[in-house]
């Protein structure tokens, strides 16, 4: 006896699935299949920005006017900046870039300037650091996201049955006394944070505590839960009933239904892969324990974009005294380019390079976490995407030199490399140093590297202050491996 697909599909009661098998973003690989682009992406974004000499590297006999670069795989810790030295066991995973600016929120600001609105650089940069566009302006109250950010824009593409579409982990920002957030659903709509990340394992397992008096389920998520286990077990006796009456042909076709009914059943959220543990390390502080939570999401492919705000620690918890700022040693740390009327202290620049140090542990940490998941004939870290972005260039309020490192994915970007762009491109804002390209060109070549063509993310153009346009579209093509 033989079945054609559909007829067996029929015969299991399953034909309403035939097609939703091969449907988009929400089918599964086959079992053992990579797929030639990455899958997921983690958007890992710290607060104030770096002091460029604690990150930036010498690239010898590189000119200034030009594209340059250096290979990082022969270079022992010692040769890292200090930035970049935890990340050292992880060199040939990650490039690391320096040039870029953030053109939009240059432009912003030149706006902003001349118009009225919040002038605040944390407030535009956070609106703009993630949506790459302008930031949306009300009077009496600090600007926000004036767009869809890059997080919500790729969860909005690649989310499926059964998975999130996306998630957002991390701590508030709150520079100015306000909650500043950088992910963005649509224009001044925030993207809902979790915080806790007890909370955050309870929403990813589906776990909830059922009323003391429930005797039956009391949502429509448990009222499914509890369907599932008699719909699969009816499968299963129908998969027994006619496997007898098959010839060999049949029954391997059947075998190939009944695993594509199990990736079914993993995708509609009613089973986990083999891969996901669900043992978790409930130790160490809140930032490790929530890159330990993106492993988890990532390898039950619970998500494929997930966002991390990190914290602004208190001082003590990165070797400096109880009763001093971070902000204070933010607006005094770079010699010569001060914020806020503050002048330069060496103490200063210390601590925020020792703050860059303690985001890079924590960033080291999420890499370790992904590297650990074997998938195929690589990890997590090979098949994603991890971003490490900061709000500002630096931590007194400068939008070029904006520090951006992109780790895993190897078969798309080129890794293992520290690259430079050069600053040949006016300022919006009239004399300001001259920049390299704006980081929207970075988020295409995030989008090219999840399967997506677009050309431009964000703001297409910006005017510079010497009346020139400039170009934000098409991707940083230096950093692609063709």
């Amino acid at each position: 006896m033989q079945l054609h697909r559909r007829q067996l599909l029929k015969a299991l009661g399953l034909s309403a699935l035939c097609t939703l098998a091969g449907r988009g973003p929400a089918a599964l690989a086959a079992p053992g299949a990579i797929e030639t682009t990455p899958r997921r992406i983690v958007f890992f974004v710290t607060p104030h920005g770096l002091v460029p000499n604690s990150w930036t590297m010498p690239i010898p006999d590189a000119r200034a006017e030009a594209f340059a670069e250096r290979s990082l795989l022969g270079l022992p810790p010692a040769d890292f900046s200090e930035v970049l030295r935890p990340l050292h066991p992880f060199r040939d995973r990650f490039v690391a870039i320096e040039g870029l600016s953030h053109a939009t929120v240059l432009a912003d600001i030149r706006e902003v300037m001349r118009s009225g609105g919040d002038l605040n650089n944390h407030s535009i940069g956070v609106a703009g650091l993630l949506t790459a566009t302008r930031a949306l302006q009300k009077t009496g109250i600090p600007c926000t996201g004036g767009a869809r950010s890059l997080d919500q824009e790729l969860a909005a593409r690649t989310g499926g049955g059964g998975r999130f579409a996306s998630r957002v982990y991390g701590f508030d920002h709150v520079p100015n006394s306000t909650v500043a957030p950088f992910s963005f659903l649509g224009p001044g709509q925030a993207s809902p944070v979790v915080a806790d990340p007890a909370a955050a394992f309870a929403d990813l397992m589906g776990f909830r505590i059922p009323s003391a008096n429930a005797s039956r389920p009391t949502t429509r998520e448990a009222s499914i839960a509890a369907l599932r286990p008699s719909v699969l077990d009816s499968v299963s006796r129908e998969y027994e009933l006619l496997a007898p009456r098959l010839d060999s042909a049949g029954k391997r076709k059947l075998e190939d239904h009944r695993d594509l009914i199990r990736q079914l059943e993993s995708s509609l959220g009613a089973g986990l892969s083999a891969k996901c543990d669900q043992n978790i390390d409930r130790s160490g502080d809140k930032t490790t324990q929530f890159m330990r939570l993106i492993k988890l999401a990532f390898s039950c492919d619970l998500t494929r974009v997930a966002t991390f705000v990190a914290p602004v620690p208190q001082c003590p918890e990165f070797g400096y005294p109880a009763d001093a700022a971070v902000h204070t040693y933010a607006h005094q740390s770079i010699k010569g380019a001060t914020s806020c009327g503050e002048t330069f202290n060496p103490t200063a620049a210390r601590a925020m390079t020792d703050l860059g140090v303690w985001y890079a542990g924590h960033f080291a940490t999420l890499l370790r976490e992904l590297d650990s998941v074997v998938e195929g004939s690589g990890t997590l870290l090979d098949h994603s995407v991890v971003v490490w972005l900061t709000e500002l260039a630096t931590p007194t309020h400068l939008h070029t030199d904006h520090f951006a490192l992109v780790a895993g994915s190897g078969d798309f970007f080129k890794t293992g490399r520290y690259v430079r762009y050069p600053r040949d491109t006016s300022n919006p804002i009239s004399g300001m140093a001259a920049m390299g390209p704006g980081h929207n060109r970075l988020f295409v070549s995030l989008m090219r590297a999840m399967g997506q063509p677009d050309t431009s993310f964000g703001q297409r153009e910006v005017r510079g202050a010497d009346g020139s346009t400039i170009s934000l579209t098409g991707p940083l093509s230096e950093l692609h491996r063709s």
